[in-house]
């Protein structure tokens, strides 16, 4: 069986991560699933191919379609496909017209505008729907035109294999008494305004910190490449030796900085699960969308974690949560609980394996007889 994937590619990286959790929960169920990307060029921003690859695949690129080449173009980057699993990508869907043989599969996320509303006639196509979100996130009331094809999963995580805290600390050199704040720029995909004025806060934050009670403090960022571009926005001539920079990291490689971090700096939907999960104290700075400000939010309001809206970043108010998390560890510790617990539970990535495999075998006895 040939599956597909087909992430998201014009924000951050959580969209690839998240169809590379299912990639692994599939073949762990079926060791004979290929599974492909495909990505849209047109949308592309770059860290999300360097992200594909380094999972190991090389991706199929989907380049700009007009009439007289779709269906060539669809052929070549879906044509093998039994199954084509979209994450926030189902705008592409009218290509499955020159790709009959194809199952698809759509994972949405709850609505930036009103576009669930208006793409049902379009979902209405689709062989499956799948939820992966908390509890603690409502489903959008206008899926209800598709609720026969939604199947409730609950977030993919995938964290077996995720080294323990003191583990993951000691394979990134971090010593006793020094408290790491990990943050992944990911190239801002939130709008440039907002990750700078995340990027300052945070490191302002940090600053003032290890000047008073946290002398030892370190902060990684991660997901980043152009570190003259990061040292002119946060006004400095060179990285002090607190920082420690890396480019964009392979998926157990976050989840390893993840599991070590004292606080991570959580923007996105697939960070907020995952730190969550692994039990790692965050600080919640959902980006200006309505999927990560839902999710944020509800944490937030579960108790989960400390949770600063976007117009409420600033250094100071970020040196509070952060002080809120390093000097108060016993109300920390209720709240990672409060966290994991929020987040995990659900059928998960094995779930949405399982449907994809059993659509998959379908479409294929129908289209074979």
């Amino acid at each position: 069986m040939k599956v597909i994937m087909l992430p998201c590619v014009e924000g951050g990286i959580g969209h690839v991560s998240r169809t590379a959790t299912l990639a692994r929960a599939l073949k762990r169920a079926d060791p004979s699933v290929e599974v492909e990307y495909v990505i849209d060029m047109v949308r592309l921003r770059p860290p999300n191919i360097e992200m594909t690859m380094q999972m190991g695949y090389q991706p199929r690129l989907l380049p700009a379609i007009s009439r007289r080449d779709r269906d060539a173009i669809a052929r070549a980057c879906f044509g093998d496909a039994d199954v084509i699993v979209d994450d926030t990508a189902r705008y592409l869907l009218p290509l499955r017209a020159c790709v009959p043989q194809a199952a698809w599969v759509s994972i949405p996320i709850p609505p930036v505008g009103d576009e669930l509303f208006g793409d049902w006639p379009m979902m209405k196509q689709m062989d499956a729907i799948i939820w992966a979100y908390s509890p603690v996130v409502a489903m959008p009331e206008e899926l209800s035109l598709v609720q026969d094809l939604i199947v409730k999963t609950g977030p993919f995580l995938d964290l077996a294999s995720v080294p323990a805290r003191e583990q993951a600390r000691a394979g990134l050199g971090s010593e006793p008494g020094s408290p790491m704040i990990l943050y992944a720029v990911r190239n801002f995909p939130f709008t440039r305004e907002f990750g700078t004025r995340v990027l300052r806060s945070v490191f302002g934050a940090a600053e003032r910190l290890r000047q008073g009670s946290q002398p030892g403090l370190r902060l990684h960022l991660i997901a980043t490449h152009d570190r003259h571009e990061l040292k002119s926005l946060l006004g400095l001539d060179a990285f002090p030796d607190w920082v420690r920079l890396e480019g964009v990291v392979p998926q157990a490689e976050a989840l390893r900085h993840i599991s070590a971090a004292d606080i991570v700096l959580a923007e996105g939907t697939s960070t907020m699960h995952e730190a969550a999960a692994l039990g790692t104290p965050m600080v919640l700075i959902p980006g200006p969308i309505s999927e990560t400000l839902l999710l944020g939010e509800a944490l937030g309001r579960h108790n989960a974690a400390p949770c600063l809206l976007p117009d409420a970043v600033t250094p100071e108010a970020m040196e509070s949560a952060f002080r809120e998390i390093l000097d108060r560890p016993e109300a920390t510790r209720d709240r990672t609980t409060q966290a994991r617990t929020l987040v995990t539970g659900g059928g998960g990535v094995e779930a949405a394996a399982r449907l994809v495999l059993e659509i998959g075998a379908k479409r294929r006895a129908t289209t074979q007889a």
